[in-house]
């Protein structure tokens, strides 16, 4: 395995919700190291990981780590959890407003997801609300966070909007200048991703959560771990944030039933996925999964392989689009059944989006244009990318 400088060691240190005496005894050990803090923060913020930097640091390492980086991390500390504290408020009044119409909600993700994982919902970079609803439901939960002075962007016409309902899985709405996002979905994930959960079974297995003092309505354990480890087979794990909240997750939630998981992993086709998933978490954090679980999950045992190419490359800066050929290349390795690979393949060279939608503006009636005009896109955008390599690259 590529060995982590010790920057990148001191972040796999402090991802975690808390620390155990020998973790703190390293993070002491490192801190007093010749370190690049600027570099640190700057990495801790692309990894999501400044609450909890600033709260082992000050916990347990203070006395090693520069006046100005202190009150950096702390004024940035104070700021997430004032947005956080902010998002819960909205997100209330945005599920009281949904409970009231009797359109059924989960919240999941962000603060909840927080409480869940770290005991604190400040200690989780704030991002969106995400909220899960059933698509039936969608034009009348569109109404009311439009009386509530959200607004949907980008705005589309009837035809956009019913292709996008069918083929995508979520939409944001603004409010108050974009200072408060709130992605709705009504999938868990987009046609292009090989996954079959359902939403609507998801909706019948709901728990609460208390966050703030809120109660919210959350994905069941199972149900977690399988969307998280989806959604971060989807993005390709680009942060170590990501593999920290679902391990505190699996270690904290005694309740999870391995059993339903597999059966619902199976079900869904995530079994790749869940298994990658698990395979990160035993790599960063030593904490492997109840025996035989990744035995039936990975049976040729490809995903353990992965995850440490994964381990060796998160700190590596990426930009990978979702249909480009590495993704693609990805999407064949993760996914239970190559022909989903193919499909989603397929669906994401055709199936157009909300930058196809934003970029050529046609009618409704000219709807079905936009599935020839999005490989031209792909076409243009690709080729241009690879002609700055070629000219780009070094005579031999």
């Amino acid at each position: 395995m590529r060995d982590f400088s010790d920057e990148q060691r001191l972040l796999v240190c402090i991802a975690r919700r808390s620390l155990l005496s020998a973790e703190q005894v390293e993070l002491r050990e490192i801190s007093q190291r010749q370190i690049n803090w600027e570099n640190v923060c700057d990495v801790a913020n692309t990894h999501g990981l400044v609450p909890l930097l600033n709260k082992h640091l000050a916990q347990h390492a203070c006395d090693l780590v520069p006046a100005h980086i202190q009150l950096r991390l702390k004024q940035q500390s104070l700021a997430n959890a004032q947005t956080a504290l902010n998002l819960v408020g909205k997100l209330s009044q945005v599920c009281q407003l949904f409970k009231q119409n009797e359109i059924p909600v989960a919240v999941f993700k962000g603060a909840v997801l927080a409480e869940m994982a770290y005991g604190d919902l400040a200690l989780r970079q704030a991002g969106d609300i995400d909220l899960l609803i059933p698509i039936k439901d969608f034009a009348r939960a569109k109404t009311l966070l439009t009386s509530r002075g959200y607004q949907m962007f980008p705005e589309l016409n009837s035809s956009q909007q019913n292709s996008h309902l069918a083929n995508h899985c979520e939409i944001q709405f603004q409010r108050d200048e974009q200072s408060v996002v709130l992605d709705l979905h009504w999938s868990l994930a987009p046609r292009t991703v090989a996954c079959r959960v359902a939403a609507a079974d998801v909706l019948d297995r709901l728990q609460s959560v208390e966050v703030s003092g809120v109660s919210v309505p959350t994905f069941s354990d199972e149900d977690l771990v399988i969307y998280l480890a989806m959604h971060g087979a989807k993005h390709l794990w680009p942060e170590l944030e990501c593999i920290a909240s679902l391990a505190e997750i699996i270690r904290s939630r005694q309740s999870i039933n391995w059993e339903t998981l597999i059966e619902r992993a199976e079900t869904s086709r995530t079994k790749r996925m869940v298994a990658l998933a698990l395979h990160l978490i035993d790599l960063f954090y030593e904490q492997p999964p109840p025996l035989n679980v990744v035995t039936v999950l990975d049976q040729d045992g490809k995903m353990k392989n992965f995850a440490s190419e994964i381990r060796d490359n998160i700190f590596m800066a990426r930009s990978v689009k979702p249909d480009s050929t590495e993704s693609n290349l990805y999407n064949f390795k993760i996914s239970d059944y190559k022909i989903d690979a193919v499909s989603s393949l397929l669906r994401a060279t055709f199936l157009p989006t909300l930058s196809d939608w934003q970029a050529y503006s046609l009618p409704s009636s000219l709807h079905p244009l936009y599935f020839g005009l999005r490989p031209l896109r792909l076409s243009k955008t690709y080729s241009t990318l690879l002609w700055r390599k070629l000219r780009h690259k070094p005579m031999a």
